[in-house]
């Protein structure tokens, strides 16, 4: 996919920044024993804004709590999903997985409630599901390859998977927020 070769070409061209974005993530992750992951829409942001000025990416962006309220309820909505998907042999978490991919990236819009993030992500995915999974398995692949590198390949991969996830939303962004809108997804309130 064209997705990773542009997150390649994006990252080599000023890759500490987005290391540090990775690691800072990564680390403040790792203390909050997992509960950081309402951050993950704040890392797309910060990667969003990076991507549409030319600029690195501001570790500031990954704490900025201004939609705190949806992104929580958005991930935690996601995250129940997954869970009980696991639940479902396995199986069950790759559709979700497929199915709420978008819930992060599109909590970036901040055009959504929490509901509506899972709304829209389900009804631009539940017809995209295989481009959607071909994605995902490169980028699992992409990254596995990087761990079994003395895990210092991850370093590199993890911020070009990033950045190749956020090439692929902006590829699909039009077709997502047009299938939320035939599906009936309300934005929320504007104010």
């Amino acid at each position: 996919m064209d997705h990773f070769s542009s997150g390649w070409a994006t990252v080599k061209q000023d890759i500490v920044p987005w290391l540090i974005l990775y690691v800072v993530f990564s680390v403040v992750m790792s203390f909050t024993g997992g509960l950081a992951i309402i951050l993950l829409p704040n890392v797309f942001r910060a990667s969003r804004k990076a991507l549409a000025t030319g600029a690195s990416p501001e570790i500031g962006d990954l704490f900025n709590f201004d939609y705190l309220t949806d992104d929580l309820v958005g991930m935690l909505l996601k995250g129940i999903a997954d869970m009980i998907g696991s639940m479902l042999c396995g199986i069950g978490a790759i559709a979700t997985g497929v199915l709420f991919f978008w819930v992060p990236l599109l909590a970036t819009e901040n055009r959504y409630d929490g509901p509506g993030l899972m709304k829209a992500s389900l009804a631009h995915a539940k017809a995209n599901f295989g481009e959607i999974l071909i994605f995902l398995l490169i980028a699992m692949v992409l990254n596995f390859v990087g761990l079994l590198l003395c895990c210092i390949g991850i370093f590199i991969t993890v911020p070009v998977t990033l950045v190749a996830t956020v090439h692929f939303y902006e590829a699909n962004r039009d077709e997502i927020l047009a299938a939320a809108d035939a599906a009936g997804v309300e934005p929320k309130p504007a104010g």
